[in-house]
């Protein structure tokens, strides 16, 4: 009999990147390729070209998400490579990567309070307009996000839809899930809140304190912890 603990046990077999995630990744090179292009072929002036291009990058991708969504459903639970919603979920994630690499995108948004929701609401996703995100916070699923009227993202908070790990055959397996700030709720500054789980209202998530999956703040009584005597 093999224990698995052992330092000597065969390790599984990692499961490498499907063709298809591999070839998601020029998605992003390739919506700015085509952006840039599309200006400079169009437009006449510095500024025209300037305001295409912007208005290529900031409203075809979320856009392009709707569509995605709308078509193929919303990509939610545990995803495997081999699954559709996967492929829904991947391409979703390719169409925000040039926010996620060029952060200072999005926070020239964030300027202009009212614009800032709505853009995310182009994804799917719902920030109210009342509610104040701080420099740096991090959204990595745009379209499956959720915070209330009132609540504050604190400085370099994180909201992640996703999280992905290895099963014990070595296979991917991608938790897709809204992470939900409910409202007048307070996320510290560097805090995190993983895919599924609940900020509940009026509540203050510590700052550096990060939610894994599905959890939920402040945690009910019974997984408190027991007081001291």
């Amino acid at each position: 009999m093999t224990d698995p603990d052992r330092a000597d046990a065969p390790a599984p077999r990692l499961e490498p990147p499907s063709g298809f995630s591999q070839l998601g990744n020029l998605l992003p090179f390739a919506l700015l390729a085509a952006g840039l292009t599309l200006a400079l072929g169009l437009a006449d002036t510095a500024a025209a070209r300037l305001g295409l291009f912007a208005a290529w990058l900031y409203l075809l991708p979320p856009l392009a998400a709707r569509a995605l969504i709308l078509g193929f459903g919303r990509p939610v639970g545990q995803l495997r490579q081999s699954m559709p919603a996967y492929r829904v979920w991947w391409l979703l994630t390719q169409l925000q990567m040039p926010f996620n690499r060029l952060p200072m995108l999005e926070e020239l948004l964030r300027l202009f309070p009212a614009l800032y929701p709505a853009w995310i609401a182009l994804w799917g996703g719902g920030i109210s307009a009342r509610a104040f995100v701080g420099p740096g916070v991090i959204v990595t699923d745009r379209w499956l996000v959720t915070v209330g009227p009132g609540a504050i993202l604190g400085f370099g908070s994180a909201l992640a839809g996703h999280m992905v790990a290895r099963d014990a055959d070595g296979r991917f397996v991608v938790t897709v899930a809204a992470p939900e700030v409910g409202a007048e709720a307070i996320v510290g500054g560097g805090a995190g809140i993983g895919p599924g789980a609940v900020l509940s209202p009026g509540a203050l998530l510590p700052a550096g304190r990060r939610l894994g999956p599905f959890d939920r703040w402040p945690r009910p009584a019974s997984r408190a912890e027991a007081p001291a005597r």
